[in-house]
């Protein structure tokens, strides 16, 4: 029974010091995106699609801002056949401008996870290469984590191996 109890003692000690051996390592991931100049490219190519899906939105605006003043004025002189018929319109267009405002809102979103999902993606290959390059058993995300046991921030290394250089924090 002696001996029983000295084995489990045993392998509950030889656990604990492999459990302590491991390696833990952080990273803020917003820090090293920031840092990529793949991130800078992708924000300019998202930007072009915004300004072309503004350019549209703005005739519509235009154009809506325009029967407005048009109805503003000069519905006191029509009829009520062509006051329904103009409000109609105005209203259809009012529909149209909004529609296009959440489709264009979704395009966009579409756009940038099309455009982001590459750079994420070498990101978090980076961080990959460079834990078990260097024995990390465990890499937690710094900015998702209150509170955090003591580790090794894995930044200057993953920047290193991305060949990105370290630049001083802001102030």
């Amino acid at each position: 029974m002696k001996k029983i109890i000295v084995l489990a003692v045993v392998a509950i000690m030889g656990t604990a010091a492999t459990a302590n051996a491991q390696k833990i390592g952080h990273i803020n991931t917003n820090d090293l995106l920031v840092a990529m100049p793949e991130t800078k490219k992708a924000q300019e190519k998202l930007k072009v699609a915004q300004d072309s899906l503004n350019v549209v939105y703005g005739q519509l605006i235009k154009e809506y801002q325009e029967k407005d003043s048009v109805i503003r004025v000069d519905s006191v002189k029509w009829s009520l056949p062509i006051k329904q018929i103009r409000f109609k319109e105005f209203q259809d267009l009012q529909e149209a401008v909004q529609n296009y405002s959440t489709q264009a809102q979704q395009v966009l979103q579409q756009k940038e996870q099309e455009i982001f999902a590459p750079v994420q993606k070498a990101a978090l290959d980076a961080i990959q290469t460079v834990a078990k390059a260097n024995g990390y058993v465990y890499v937690l995300s710094r900015d998702a984590l209150l509170v955090a046991p003591t580790s090794d921030d894995l930044l200057p290394l993953v920047k290193k191996f991305l060949k990105i250089a370290d630049t001083p924090a802001a102030k």
